[in-house]
């Protein structure tokens, strides 16, 4: 089984931000497969030091793997076996370890249409605090699920994360977690993610040959004409200036007279 980068840095977040009295479980339906992954991590608290502690998994779990990090903080994913007890699957957190993570794998679901998925947890051991995650796949349609109280929140791609704080659960008493929603097309949210940004540089190919023919017009036409509409003006100022510094007016009877004559061709005057 192969996982993603995303994948792998959201578990080293999930590994190492959580400290003592504390967990967090997030539910991801279809992300880069179509079925469910959880991931839950936290930490033993002083009373559980040395204990085998258990949680339940669901019903439909194909896989487990607890994540670990050696000296050098490389991740390794390790088989866990799923254990049969009064009905439920369980896996156990070996006592010898304080940190614990875990990514937990469902069956895909089959072709298109309606999910549903129930998870009936259970922990061994009573927590403090929990934060539960659920995450909306990208494309689904009419998504409800079982926590009322969580907030939302929205990424830039519009995948949307519903977000509850839990705290003080009892040991061995079930908590009913369920998710509902519809997908039409049978895909994951990472596959309509690279659809996504597959479609963004075409678009900007078949706009950038209009806007590169609205420039060309812009920047060559338009100044041609009006570099010719200012040379006629000035041609035209030049001309009248011309003509009357090459005139000029009898004194005795105002006629207009040529630069050159010493006469006014009308009274004879001299000039």
């Amino acid at each position: 089984m192969s996982y993603n980068p995303y994948s792998l840095y959201l578990l080293f977040l999930l590994s190492y931000l959580y400290g003592m009295d504390s967990g967090r479980m997030s539910i991801i339906p279809e992300y880069d497969y179509n079925g469910v992954t959880i991931l839950i991590s936290g930490q033993r608290d002083s009373t559980n030091k040395g204990k085998l502690l258990s949680v339940t998994v669901p019903a439909t779990t194909d896989s487990v793997l607890r994540i670990f990090t050696d000296n050098n903080n490389e991740i390794y994913f390790e088989p866990q076996n799923i254990v049969v007890r009064n009905g439920d699957r369980w896996i156990d957190f070996p006592p010898e370890i304080d940190r614990y993570s875990f990514m937990i794998k469902t069956r895909s679901f089959s072709g298109s249409g309606r999910r549903n998925f129930n998870y009936d947890l259970i922990f061994s051991f009573p927590v403090s605090n929990l934060l539960l995650e659920i995450q909306q796949p990208l494309g689904s349609k009419n998504f409800s699920h079982s926590e009322s109280e969580a907030t939302v929140e929205s990424d830039q791609h519009g995948m949307r994360s519903y977000t509850v704080k839990l705290s003080q659960i009892p040991a061995n008493e079930p908590r009913d977690i369920w998710i509902k929603y519809d997908n039409s097309r049978g895909i994951t949210s990472l596959a309509l993610l690279a659809e996504m940004m597959s479609t963004v540089p075409q678009v900007e190919k078949e706009v950038e040959p209009e806007n590169s023919i609205i420039r060309h017009k812009l920047y060559t036409w338009e100044p041609l004409i009006a570099l010719a509409v200012v040379t006629i003006i000035i041609a035209a100022i030049l001309i009248l200036l011309k003509e009357k510094l090459m005139t000029k007016t009898c004194l005795n009877c105002s006629q207009r007279i040529a630069a050159k004559d010493k006469f006014c061709p009308n009274c004879g005057n001299k000039i």
